[in-house]
């Protein structure tokens, strides 16, 4: 039930108390549109969320709390080599490591389980098939963590935990509609319409690394071809430049701001959106280059009168917004169950 972790002095917050705030408007995790009433009793300062990030290259693993505050975290790259039960090892061994810190060094109960995970995956993280990491196929990921933790366990897609971070406290809030995207080792997304986070029959709903941006372009790992993702995302940049996605080009950081804003065009003409917030490795280490010729992109094919001014930015959690997203995921499932209860 718990890791050994450094501790992230640098940026770690002090827990302040009383429960979540929300700005007006914001979508939060607890009491945004999908969520249910407050519950009969609500996160205290004692409390504390267990988020685990699962994405393409590394395991996060960090502790938040009910106002959204990331105390701890630790990460590990992913050892591709690993069978699957070995990769949940290390994803094990870095929970169990948080929960041990929460309790000797926060002095905090850890309440909940929440995982934000790459695509795709099952209702709540039920089994998980990221498309990145070919070891896991359809692993029940939350039967193994409830029996590792002994705590409730609830997941969901990558980028629909930082819709709910970045509309809880971060580029979104007081936002009722708005796009979310990881870019990084793949390329996901999430949305928000009416202050709904949408979920879709199988809770996949957002996979715009899967929107076509080039028709005859690279075969993607899905199976189809010229997807965002076998484009843009950092195994295609690495494939296609020989080179790792640090050390990207001029051209080719432009290149994916291009494509990026080509598909959230697409996104904002469909659903009537004027907001993306976007994160992850590659877009926030691309930068300004990126950023501009994402927006560039976007202006050129959002023409529609209610597409037409639609923005592109940076999410503003930045690398913290993975673990806070995850910890949104857990809180406002623990608030459901507990309302269910009743």
């Amino acid at each position: 039930m718990t890791t050994t972790p450094e501790p992230d002095g640098a940026d770690a917050p002090t827990p302040g108390d009383g429960d979540l705030p929300r700005p007006a408007g914001a979508v939060s995790p607890v009491d945004d549109a999908t969520s249910p009433a407050p519950a009969e009793r609500p996160p205290t300062l004692g409390d504390v969320i267990l988020a685990l990030d699962v994405s393409g290259t590394k395991f996060a693993a960090g502790l938040v709390t009910p106002r959204g505050e990331l105390i701890d975290r630790i990460t590990r790259p992913i050892d591709h080599g690993l069978t699957a039960n070995d990769l949940f090892g290390h994803l094990a061994g870095l929970a169990d490591a948080m929960l041990v810190r929460a309790a000797d060094h926060h002095h905090l109960g850890p309440v909940v389980v929440g995982v934000g995970a790459a695509g795709l995956l099952g209702p709540n993280a039920e089994a998980v098939s990221p498309l990145n990491v070919p070891a896991w196929r359809e692993f029940p990921l939350r039967a193994r963590l409830s029996e590792l933790t002994g705590l409730p366990v609830f997941g969901d897609l990558d980028a629909k935990a930082l819709a709910l971070a970045e509309g809880w406290l971060g580029a979104a809030q007081g936002r009722q509609n708005f796009l979310a995207m990881v870019v990084s080792t793949g390329v996901s997304g999430g949305v928000v319409l009416n202050g709904q986070l949408l979920d879709g029959a199988t809770g996949n709903a957002g996979h715009i690394g899967h929107i076509i941006v080039e028709p005859t372009g690279r075969r993607c790992s899905c199976g189809s071809r010229g997807c965002l993702e076998a484009e843009a995302s950092g195994r295609a940049i690495e494939i296609i430049t020989g080179r790792p996605p640090s050390e990207p080009s001029y051209e080719i950081m432009q290149r994916t701001g291009d494509l990026v804003g080509r598909a959230v065009a697409s996104v904002c003409n469909l659903l009537d959106l004027d907001l993306a917030v976007v994160g992850g490795a590659v877009a926030l280490g691309f930068g300004a280059t990126f950023f501009n010729s994402a927006q560039a992109a976007l202006d050129q094919h959002s023409r529609l009168e209610f597409s037409r001014g639609a923005r592109i930015t940076p999410a503003r959690l930045g690398d913290r917004g993975p673990l806070i997203g995850a910890g949104a995921v857990g809180l406002r499932g623990w608030r459901r169950s507990l309302r269910a209860a009743r």
